[in-house]
């Protein structure tokens, strides 16, 4: 490649050469984390074309008692950006008076059982490394830490702070 390069949108959502690049760049990303490893074909038939706007869902698992009280909810994403539907564990929480009895585990086996019943591509949660017992609950549902550094941004009023 030599010359200019032009910027331009995506005309043609099918283009084959930017199907191919996600495919690649799905495969190179994969071999830096410790999980299985999808196939080039597999990656290949995920991957859909890049659409202008993609639809989301939430679905919310509810943990309740004998009594029938809320004691715990999971809150579960699903998208598809054109890549395969991903899914994150958006939000788990336990009344306090409520755990340590296991509730959270449950509620997020329940949340794999969603991405495994959905054919979820791909799943994610956050949470901060000072959280043991939720750290505990997503590792026992089978997440593990990766090697991402992750990079926020969030707007601010005052422009002269930027």
């Amino acid at each position: 490649m030599s010359g200019e390069v032009r910027i331009e949108q995506l005309a043609d959502p099918a283009d084959a050469d930017v199907h191919a690049m996600l495919v690649e760049l799905a495969l190179d990303e994969q071999e830096h984390y410790d999980h299985p490893q999808r196939s080039r074909a597999s990656m290949s038939q995920s991957t859909r074309p890049v659409s202008a706007t993609f639809t989301g869902e939430n679905v919310v698992y509810v943990a309740r008692g004998d009594d029938g009280v809320a004691v715990g909810l999971v809150w579960c994403a699903l998208f598809d950006p054109g890549t395969g539907l991903e899914g994150e564990i958006a939000e788990v929480y336990v009344r306090p008076d409520a755990r340590g009895r296991g509730i959270a585990s449950a509620l997020c086996a329940r949340a794999m059982a969603l991405f495994r019943e959905r054919e979820v591509t791909f799943a994610c949660v956050w949470t901060r490394d000072n959280n043991p017992a939720a750290l505990a609950a997503y590792r026992r549902a089978g997440f593990l830490p990766t090697e991402q550094v992750v990079l926020t941004w969030l707007p601010v009023d005052d422009p002269d702070s930027r």
